[in-house]
C-alpha cells in the first residue's frame, strides 16, 4: 500500500509540474472544432495517446496514459471512429474508448488507379455524398497539405489515396477528401521522397505523376520498377512517352483500341504529341507504384509491349526488337480472335 501511495505521489508530482510547465505555452492558437480520432486493430495506448494529442484533443499523450494507467483503462480500449471535443477530459475520453460507443461508420473502398472522377462515382455508390459533391471538394486544394502547395497543382488528382476507409455516417465530402489526403501523407512519411526529388531532379508532384503513369501501365506490381525506369530512360533522351493510358485520360474515357485520330487529341496529356511528362497525375497510384517512381530499376529499355497473355510485357531497347515483338503479339491475337 505505501508503495502504490508513493507512486501516485510522484506521478501526481509529475502531473503538476507537467501542467504549471504547459501553462507558459498556453497562449498558443488551437484548432477550432470537434477532431475524429480511428483506432484501428493493433493500435496501443501509447498510439491512441499520440493519436489524441497530434489532433490537438489532449495536451500530453504522457499524462493521458499516466492517468489512463492509474484509473485501470491501460488495455480496455476497443476500435472504431471516435469524436471528440478538443480539450476533453480525459476520464470521459477514456469511457468513450473503452465503451466502445463509436458512431455508426460505413466502409468505401477506392481501387488503385483510379481517376479523380471516377473515384466520385465510387464514393457516391458506396454512400451517400453525390459524385458532383465529392468531385467539387476534391476538385480544391486548401486543405493545408504542403504537398498540394505546388502553385501547379489546380486540383487533389493523384493524391486521393487507394484505401479501404471507415467514415462516420455524416461525413461530408470535404471530410472524405481530408482523410484521403491524410492518407496519401501517412504513406509517403515512410518513404524517401526528399531523396527522391534530389536524385531524379523531380518534384513531389512530378513524382506522384510518374507513379500514375506506372499504375497505369504495369501489368504486375514485378514490373513496375522496370516500367519506371522505361520512363525515366525515354525523358532523358527528350523521347515522348507515348503511354496509351495518357491518352484515354485526354479522351476522358477507355477504348479497347486507340485510333490514329485519338493519337493526335490536342491535349497537354498526349504523351505521343509532347515530350516530357503530363502537366499532372492521371490516377491516384498505389504506394508500389510510388516505390517504383521514387526508386526505377538500372535498365537501358526504352521500349515495352504487352504479351498476348495479358500478364506481362516484353521489355528492350531495341526498336526493331520491339517491333517484332509486337508483331508476334498482334498475330497471336488475331489467331485466338
Amino acid at each position: 500500500m505505501l508503495g502504490f501511495l508513493l507512486v501516485v505521489g510522484i506521478l501526481a508530482a509529475i502531473y503538476l509540474i507537467y501542467t504549471l510547465a504547459g501553462g507558459a505555452g498556453s497562449e498558443k492558437k488551437e484548432p477550432e472544432g470537434p477532431a475524429k480520432i480511428e483506432v484501428v486493430k493493433g493500435d496501443t495506448l501509447s498510439s491512441v495517446a499520440e493519436k489524441l494529442e497530434r489532433a490537438g484533443v489532449i495536451d500530453s499523450a504522457f499524462m493521458f496514459k499516466v492517468e489512463a494507467r492509474l484509473e485501470g483503462y491501460g488495455t480496455e480500449i476497443k476500435t472504431g471512429e471516435y469524436t471528440f471535443a478538443r480539450g476533453e477530459d480525459i476520464r470521459k475520453i477514456l469511457e468513450k474508448l473503452t465503451a466502445g460507443e463509436a458512431i455508426p461508420t460505413l466502409a468505401v473502398t477506392i481501387p488503385e488507379g483510379l481517376t479523380l472522377g471516377q473515384t466520385s462515382q465510387e464514393v457516391a455508390r458506396q454512400s451517400d455524398i453525390p459524385a458532383a459533391k465529392f468531385e467539387e471538394a476534391a476538385r480544391r486544394t486548401d486543405y493545408g497539405y504542403g504537398f498540394l502547395e505546388n502553385p501547379e497543382i489546380e486540383t487533389t488528382e493523384g493524391f486521393l489515396f487507394p484505401k479501404q476507409y471507415e467514415f462516420e455516417e455524416g461525413t461530408t465530402a470535404s471530410q472524405m477528401v481530408t482523410r484521403m489526403l491524410e492518407q496519401y501523407l501517412l504513406e509517403t512519411q515512410t518513404l524517401d521522397v526528399s531523396g527522391a526529388k534530389e536524385r531524379l531532379n523531380l518534384s513531389e508532384y512530378e513524382l506522384v505523376t510518374v507513379a500514375s503513369l506506372i499504375e497505369k501501365e504495369a501489368a504486375s506490381p514485378e514490373e513496375r520498377p522496370l516500367v519506371a525506369s522505361v520512363i525515366y530512360n525515354r525523358l532523358h533522351k527528350d523521347m515522348p512517352l507515348q503511354i496509351d493510358a495518357t491518352i484515354h485520360y485526354a479522351l476522358g474515357h477507355s477504348k479497347e483500341e486507340l485510333s490514329l485520330a485519338d493519337l493526335k487529341i490536342e491535349s497537354p496529356y498526349n504523351t505521343y504529341e509532347n515530350t516530357g511528362l503530363p502537366p499532372g497525375p492521371i490516377c491516384s497510384p498505389s504506394r508500389q507504384s510510388l516505390e517504383a517512381a521514387m526508386n526505377p530499376a538500372e535498365t537501358d529499355y526504352l521500349y515495352y509491349v504487352l504479351q498476348a497473355n495479358g500478364k506481362e510485357h516484353f521489355f528492350t531497347s531495341n526498336y526493331n526488337e520491339f517491333l517484332n515483338a509486337k508483331q508476334k503479339r498482334d498475330a497471336s491475337l488475331t489467331v485466338e480472335h
